[in-house]
């Protein structure tokens, strides 16, 4: 009988641990090594199988005050979801984002995690598919929530250091030098595009709205970085301004 379930590993736990520790409790059962959805012949086999893999908590209220949303991120949660990506049709070696979709599928539990149990099943479970344009929209979504949210907390004084601000600016201003911004103005904003996918016309300009407003969240982001960026890493903040130039002229 297939069964699906969610469960909350200990804190300090990582997968692989939580993973040994299932296969201890069923010492019979074979592993599955991937998140793929089982085929028929899975499903009909007389051998016990146990295929495990991390899920990220879905809030249930996204418009809470930043100030209760830590505890909404891990309490009262009836949905779970994980992404599988995976290129349909020709995989472009040049730029991998014209095909790569993404496979999301959502868990939706029989009663809120926590709770007494450390483990509930699922009740439904939904898949979506998200095109290449949709996966990269939300890609720069989520990032530039992520830049927003460090940039205040270095201006409110709420980081002990600015280190998770370098770094984050660092991994976005890098990778757009280095073909991020350019791969998706390549593959999206082309001529060719264009015309065979006009259906996303809104889709298309969500995306160039995106980049130009994260051109500006780095610009400030900067400007914070630059007035708290302690000496010896004022060399890396020089470099990162001079490669933030470069990555908007290319805008």
């Amino acid at each position: 009988q297939n069964k699906e379930f969610v469960c909350r590993g200990h804190d300090y736990e990582r997968l692989e641990a939580f993973q040994q520790r299932m296969l201890n409790e069923f010492p019979h059962a074979i592993a599955m090594q991937h998140a793929n959805q089982p085929d028929e012949t899975i499903f009909q086999a007389e051998a016990q199988y146990l295929q495990i893999y991390a899920v990220t908590p879905i809030p249930e209220n996204q418009e809470i005050p930043d100030n209760i949303k830590s505890f909404y991120k891990v309490n009262h949660i009836w949905r779970f979801r994980y992404d599988r990506p995976f290129h349909k049709g020709t995989k472009d070696k040049e730029n991998e984002f014209k095909s790569l979709w993404v496979e999301r599928t959502t868990l939706i539990l029989v009663q809120s995690l926590p709770g007494i149990s450390r483990w509930f099943e699922v009740e439904k479970r939904e898949v979506v598919e998200m095109s290449p344009l949709e996966n990269a929209i939300e890609v720069l979504e989520n990032k530039n929530q992520q830049l927003r949210t460090l940039i205040s907390q270095c201006q409110t004084r709420q980081m002990q250091n600015i280190n998770p601000l370098t770094m984050c600016l660092n991994g976005v201003i890098d990778a757009a030098v280095n073909g991020g911004v350019a791969r998706y103005q390549e593959a999206f904003f082309v001529k060719e595009y264009v015309l065979n996918h006009p259906e996303d016309g809104e889709k298309i300009t969500r995306l160039r709205e995106l980049m130009l407003e994260q051109a500006q969240i780095l610009e400030f982001g900067l400007a914070v970085h630059e007035k708290v960026v302690p000496q010896d890493m004022r060399p890396l903040h020089k470099k990162l301004v001079d490669q933030f130039f470069v990555m908007k002229s290319s805008l």
